[in-house]
């Protein structure tokens, strides 16, 4: 789905030479079982798609939530609702990411602002998922997806995939109870144990269950990842002066046009901070925010949606805002006169 639609294509044409398996499917619903049925299997997947194909995902969304199943989604925004602009970019769909889905369960939200962060961070994309069996999402969008520029070399080489899978022994429970939420998983045929996975709430070995006070221990179980999840944030980028009396914030593909436009600006009390996770927060994003006399928010969309993120999790938001949505990306030259009227 446009403009998600390279990814697949550029899998599809190479999939033979990295050894992976590039499939369309007939529905976006399908698509996400897919994905997560093959992470049951012990294979590592993603679902490539747009605001639109993700409305239809969200409920293969939240089978990943109850079977604590690792998935990986790249969803590439544009305008909507529905058909919106489909060749055109927005930042509209944060919000979705963030509460698409019935219940409560673990996510992670990845918004890399490069074309290197959009390599590192898929790949690093993968290892979370697994690590912490938890939906990651990388968000980008059509302006992200349609860019090109030169890159030196990509490094390939990276850490050693683990995939955190365990071999099973006969008294094996998936969704053993444990401190951190994070249970021994482990695939069918690998081992001695039988894995059970079910949809409905379950017990420790993975059969449907009614006992009330046993669903509360394996919602507080689910939950309980978010503490591990938090160990291992993506920090926000500064740019700029340390001393800084306004501070702009941003996130995912607006980087390289408002790191340029700062640089044109050359103000000596103006700072941006990038931010290439998005959910959840590092924990000096508070401490950032407290330092700015003046907190000045971009993005590509009409409500704000992540400065209502920053407020809700930090308790502070922009002083001001720079939103854009009529499907075109910001101009350096715009972001330089927006914010020259502001700070004059």
């Amino acid at each position: 789905m446009s403009p998600s639609t390279g990814v697949l294509a550029f899998l599809a044409g190479h999939g033979g030479q990295f050894g992976i398996i590039a499939e369309q499917a007939e529905d976006e619903i399908a698509a996400m079982n897919m994905a997560v049925g093959a992470w049951y299997a012990g294979a590592r997947a993603m679902v490539t798609t747009s605001g639109g194909g993700f409305a239809l995902m969200t409920e293969g969304l939240s089978l990943a939530g109850m079977l604590e199943s690792p998935v990986v989604i790249h969803l590439a925004q544009r305008p909507g609702p529905a058909t919106g602009l489909p060749t055109r970019t927005e930042q509209g769909d944060l919000e979705l990411a963030l509460y698409a889905g019935h219940g409560e369960f673990p996510r992670i939200i990845l918004a890399p602002g490069t074309i290197e962060e959009g390599f590192d961070l898929t790949r690093r994309a993968f290892d979370l998922a697994a690590r912490h069996q938890a939906p990651v999402f990388v968000l980008t969008d059509q302006y992200f997806m349609d860019s090109y520029y030169n890159v030196g070399a990509l490094d390939v080489s990276g850490p050693t995939v683990d995939r955190h899978i365990v071999r099973t022994d006969k008294d094996y429970r998936r969704y053993r109870l444990t401190e951190n939420g994070v249970s021994p998983r482990g695939v069918p045929g690998y081992g001695d144990g039988l894995v059970v996975v079910d949809s409905d709430e379950h017990d420790e070995a993975g059969h449907i269950t009614e006992d009330l006070d046993l669903r509360v221990k394996m919602v507080d179980k689910r939950l309980a990842r978010l503490e591990s999840i938090g160990k291992d944030i993506e920090p926000p980028e500064p740019a700029g002066p340390e001393d800084y009396e306004n501070l702009v914030v941003c996130w995912g593909s607006t980087y390289h046009v408002i790191r340029e436009a700062l640089g044109l600006l050359g103000r000596d009390d103006t700072a941006m901070l990038h931010f290439k996770q998005v959910y959840p927060l590092h924990e000096e994003t508070a401490a950032y925010l407290e330092r700015a006399g003046r907190r000045i928010l971009i993005e590509g969309n009409a409500t704000g949606q992540f400065g209502r993120l920053l407020k809700l999790q930090t308790g502070i938001g922009p002083d001001e805002t720079i939103l854009k949505y009529s499907g075109l990306n910001f101009s350096v030259e715009e972001v330089v006169g927006r914010l020259s009227a502001l700070l004059a």
